[in-house]
């Protein structure tokens, strides 16, 4: 599946006790015949289940899901049987590494349209991922979900509302992964107190949870929020991933 729809890349992990390694995978899949294709990947149990699947957009979702998750798993294990790979779900929808070369591996999802990524993670160091398309026409859904401190946070930043009312929906979803609270949960648990534009990302902290940050950054019109332990210092290399797809979103609207 390595084409120019998919990147691929190490995350270096480093704490003040020890240095993990994570992997991440982000496909752009427009084309239903790329779907088609991710059907050849699958374990014969996702299989079973993606034959039951009767709506596209529901095959769709299924589909670039695995492959993401399939693809950022064998980066870190080194497997190169993808149907080797079974990412079936928990209990609270979490995702579940199946595999011969488990080695205690976690992975988090995130799609939006035909737009998916994954990180694949020792479960020593939890991490969490979203993906949003920056919408004109839902800032009244998203302000319902943020309290009044955190409208006036983001009307200070050097970004657009809508776009930072993205960026906090991302934060709060990942994190939410990350616990495995999911929409359960009131989303102004996860309020957002503190932000620092670093560059070409920002870091968003926690009032609640003040064991995370999240590192959050624009891939074309989309909005990806990473999250991890507040004493962790995340390396991605974010300027390759955005050039990546650049073109390709670009070309897509």
């Amino acid at each position: 599946m390595l084409n120019r729809n998919t990147y691929i890349d190490e995350i270096i992990l480093t704490r003040p006790e020890k240095v993990f390694k994570a992997n991440c995978c982000f496909c752009y899949y427009p084309l239903w015949e790329h779907y088609q294709k991710i059907v050849e990947y699958l374990h014969p149990d996702e299989r079973k289940y993606y034959e039951t699947l009767k709506f596209e957009k529901r095959i769709r979702s299924y589909l670039i899901g695995r492959i993401t998750a399939k693809q950022a798993v064998a980066a870190l294990t080194g497997e190169t049987d993808l149907t080797g790979i079974s990412i079936q779900s928990g209990i609270f929808t979490q995702p579940i590494v199946n595999s011969v070369n488990n080695q205690n591996i976690k992975v988090s999802i995130t799609h939006c349209d035909d737009f998916g990524a994954a990180i694949a993670f020792p479960e020593a160091h939890p991490l969490g991922i979203d993906l949003e398309k920056i919408y004109l026409d839902k800032t009244e859904v998203l302000e319902r979900q943020m309290t009044q401190a955190e409208q006036e946070l983001i009307r200070t930043q050097p970004y657009s509302y809508d776009t930072m009312l993205t960026l906090l929906w991302t934060a709060k979803e990942a994190l939410s992964k990350v616990l495995k609270t999911g929409l359960m949960t009131p989303f102004r648990i996860y309020e957002i107190d503190k932000i620092e534009v670093i560059s070409n990302y920002l870091l968003s902290y926690y009032k609640n949870f003040a064991q995370y940050k999240t590192v959050s950054f624009n891939i074309g019109n989309y909005f990806c929020s990473i999250v991890h332990p507040l004493k962790t210092e995340m390396c991605l290399n974010i300027e390759s991933l955005q050039r990546n797809f650049s073109g390709l979103l670009s070309e897509s609207e």
